[in-house]
């Protein structure tokens, strides 16, 4: 009789609880929040349930038990126009920077042509950091390293100014770099750029390039771009390089996959294939 009472009780005495997780499980859409969690992850759904220890979120997917203490913030869900999240890599191209920055304590991992790997990170409203190396020369014992910082304020609605440089070599042994400055027009899901700047190559002459870039959004998974330099040289006149392609995108995730048109070699080989991958944090 003793067991059957405090078992008694114990029910009784969760009835509240259970009513308030069922009260929970039936917020209205203004409950509708975006989880971020502090390894980077996000989650979007319905908040069901939160204390100290942990957080009940619910989506299409099924329900999410996540630890309390991992979670960074939580704020309510908008929907970012009609796509339902921006260009995840609205900071760069290809490869060429456009002039919107980074942001602070938010960053990315690129992957350029499967062999170049960089590492961005904003450390302000206004100023990223970043880096990276070659893998193959690392592999064969000759690492070649990258330096890659820039700014980029936003002066008006649609328009961004930025600069930075990028800068790479072997270890140990003087490298080659170009600083440049970028205007940017637009905003995350349609831009252009305008950039110019000057290449420094040890033992060669030093060459003011040009940039003309564009992204257009297409629908919500892909994207159009166009990446384009010029290279004014005194011997063989302007170089042109550009990349052409599409920009497959999720919500923290972009493939670019393009062709690269290089006008000293266009009548041997039209084009070259270009592949990347980057990765929001």
């Amino acid at each position: 009789m003793k067991k059957f009472t405090t078992i008694l009780c114990l029910f009784i005495l969760s009835i509240p609880t259970l009513a308030q997780n069922i009260q929970d499980s039936t917020l209205s859409p203004n409950t509708h929040v975006t989880v971020k969690m502090s390894n980077g992850d996000t989650f979007n759904g319905f908040l069901i349930q939160q204390n100290d220890t942990t957080v009940l979120v619910h989506n299409e997917n099924g329900k999410f038990i996540l630890f309390a203490s991992k979670v960074r913030n939580i704020s309510k869900y908008s929907l970012r126009g009609k796509y339902g999240f921006e260009n995840p890599h609205d900071t760069r191209y290809f490869f060429g920077p456009t002039a919107i920055p980074i942001g602070k304590e938010t960053g990315y991992y690129q992957n350029v042509l499967v062999a170049f790997n960089f590492v961005n990170v904003g450390i302000s409203k206004n100023i990223s950091i970043g880096g990276g190396f070659e893998f193959i020369s690392t592999v064969l014992g000759t690492p070649i390293a990258l330096i890659t910082p820039k700014v980029g304020f936003q002066v008006a609605e649609k328009l961004y100014l930025g600069a930075g440089i990028f800068a790479g070599g072997m270890l140990g042994e003087t490298g080659a770099g170009m600083g440049y400055g970028v205007i940017t027009y637009g905003h995350p899901e349609a831009n252009l750029s305008f950039g110019t700047g000057y290449a420094m190559i040890p033992d060669e002459e030093s060459l003011p390039v040009f940039m003309l870039s564009g992204f257009k959004r297409a629908g919500r998974t892909v994207g159009l771009m166009t990446e384009n330099y010029f290279f004014n040289t005194e011997i063989e006149g302007t170089i042109y390089v550009g990349i052409h392609g599409l920009r497959l995108m999720s919500y923290k995730n972009s493939f670019d996959i393009g062709a690269v048109v290089i006008s000293e070699i266009a009548d041997e080989v039209p084009a070259l294939p270009f592949v990347g991958y980057s990765r929001v944090f």
